[in-house]
């Protein structure tokens, strides 16, 4: 009975561990405080140090809030793709401006190395788009009904051929949210972009 009840306490924790994987952070906080969050849902968490930009057409207020670098955190797949969370602040403030997920293989990457990579991910659009469908309902839950959405893929042409995207918004006077799934020849990733416009 005791080993019983000892195995359903470590099934629970394991459970809450592995959801803990797909958390977002949807407030405007201190930087220490994302920071926190991310060792809560895993002590041992992967930090990066990478160079990152913003442009102004990904980041409409780059202009009024000059971000440093984010703080990058890679965490393990719940399904098929690992996260990387990405958060820029305002230096002056610590104030988070612009959190983005990624759920994508190996993001930082060598570009040649990736090569065999993307090969074999060109063949897996029905994974992306599960992965896409999944990862919005857990948004959908945390950030209510969205302000637009689709309800399929659709195909776009490009100087590179065609590829496939999805976008679901969220937009409100304060929060600007959107989950974009891009699945062509050298991105296969679905993405979530949260900013504050204050």
């Amino acid at each position: 009975m005791i080993l019983k009840f000892i195995s359903t306490i470590i099934t629970i924790l394991s459970l809450t561990n592995t959801f803990g994987q797909e958390k977002i952070w949807t407030k405007q906080t201190k930087i220490s405080e994302v920071i926190a969050f991310e060792n809560e849902i895993n002590p041992n968490a992967k930090f990066l140090s990478q160079n990152v930009s913003l442009s102004k057409d990904y980041y409409p207020l780059a202009d009024k809030y000059q971000v440093t670098n984010p703080v990058i955190v890679q965490r393990e797949p719940l399904e098929y793709l690992p996260i990387y969370a990405e958060y820029f602040y305002t230096p002056s403030d610590s104030i988070l401006r612009l959190a983005s997920y990624d759920w994508e293989k190996d993001r930082y990457g060598n570009f040649f190395d990736k090569q065999k990579m993307w090969k074999e991910e060109s063949k897996k659009f029905d994974t992306y788009n599960n992965e896409y469908e999944r990862i919005k309902k857990i948004l959908l839950s945390q950030l209510g009904t969205p302000t637009s959405t689709d309800t399929a893929a659709k195909t776009v042409s490009s100087d590179r051929g065609k590829y496939f995207t999805r976008n679901t918004l969220w937009e409100t006077e304060d929060v600007h949210a959107e989950l974009n799934m891009v699945f062509e020849s050298m991105t296969y990733r679905v993405r979530l972009t949260i900013y504050w416009k204050k």
